[in-house]
């Protein structure tokens, strides 16, 4: 008979402080203008971001505090970190408050050991899911990068952070060019306005960082001109799910075989002598001079009953057919360095 068990602590309880908040920091950027802060407010961390020091006050800074606050908080997504409040925190001034995220960035992760192919997948594809949100939302984030992006750990959870750079069509200031220079693409770097593109192509420097195996992929979101990249973030989701990269380099490799493996197989076809003659390989010219007055005194008649000429084949003569190839023929040879780049094409239809 079953019983019902009790459940409870293993270990007493500590008190909480009540309503008393604790704040310490936790990252203070030597280049950027924002410091972040951990705070326990009534037993739950959350985590305050606000401006340096010297940037405290500052117009623009302050502009870019706000504008960061209301497009994070304009964004529910369950790989985008979420942002709860803006306010004024003594000593520290105005503060977004945001979701405190147990983890490490995707830079520290990648920098690491080795993963597997579907841990690696399985963040490519929750990134992608982010950034094709913010994008249906009419935001873009400008400024993807793997410090950008947390992994938490436990569950391995994307959460992409920081959008102090960010843009949305709902915003009519802070338009300038900005990110960061390695990850920007070159139409930004050039002044130019960002865009959908712009973010993809950040998108595929991230995915280079992280992995090896999606070089197709990674060349398109990278291509110099944006009108050759994806068009969208779904469309990258799809050529990483996609199954015919697959098929088609089997397709291709068995192709190669083929064209490696023909000259062998024509040849010893080539080499199968026939197991009887055709008419033309029987007949053969009569050789005269190998017949001695005996063989013409004893032979048949020159002319037949109807006048024609009857010709007759001399016991010596040989029936041959067709030749072969010739021992002193070059046989034919193949391009090994062809070879081996149409295998490296092929082994790339698999990255």
């Amino acid at each position: 008979m079953l019983t019902e068990e009790t459940s409870s602590f293993f270990t007493a309880p500590e008190a909480t402080g009540g309503g008393q908040e604790f704040i310490e920091p936790v990252h203070i950027s030597g280049s950027g203008y924002c410091e972040l802060w951990r705070i326990n407010r009534l037993g739950r961390f959350r985590v305050l971001k606000c401006l340096k020091p010297e940037y405290r006050g500052n117009q623009v800074f302050e502009g870019m505090l706000r504008k960061e606050f209301e497009i994070g908080f304009s964004l529910d997504h369950p790989n985008i970190c979420q942002y709860y409040s803006f306010s004024q925190v003594e000593s520290l001034g105005n503060c977004i408050e945001m979701e405190w995220i147990d983890g490490r960035t995707l830079e520290e992760l990648a920098s690491g050991e080795q993963h597997s192919a579907e841990l690696e997948d399985s963040l490519i594809d929750q990134l992608c899911s982010a950034l094709s949100y913010m994008h249906s939302k009419q935001v873009l984030h400008r400024d993807l990068k793997p410090s950008n992006i947390l992994v938490t750990f436990k569950g391995n959870t994307v959460k992409l952070i920081d959008f102090g750079f960010s843009d949305s069509s709902s915003h009519s200031v802070l338009k300038a060019s900005a990110g960061t220079v390695p990850y920007a693409a070159p139409e930004v770097l050039a002044g130019g306005p960002a865009s959908v593109r712009s973010d993809i192509w950040s998108l595929g420097l991230v995915i280079s960082a992280l992995s090896r195996r999606h070089r197709n992929i990674v060349r398109k979101c990278c291509e110099q001109r944006p009108s050759r990249r994806y068009s969208s973030v779904a469309e990258v989701q799809k050529a990483l799910h996609s199954r015919w990269p697959l098929v088609s380099g089997i397709a291709f490799i068995v192709l190669i075989a083929a064209f490696s493996l023909w000259p062998y197989v024509s040849g010893w076809f080539s080499k199968q002598e026939p197991s009887e003659g055709t008419p033309e390989q029987v007949s053969a010219p009569i050789d005269t001079t190998a017949l001695t007055p005996a063989d013409t005194a004893s032979a048949d008649p020159p002319f037949s009953s109807s006048g024609s000429v009857k010709p007759k084949v001399s016991d010596k003569a040989t029936v041959r057919g067709p030749s072969t190839t010739s021992d002193n023929a070059p046989e034919e040879s193949v391009d090994g360095a062809a070879i081996d780049d149409l295998f490296r094409q092929a082994t790339e239809l698999f990255e």
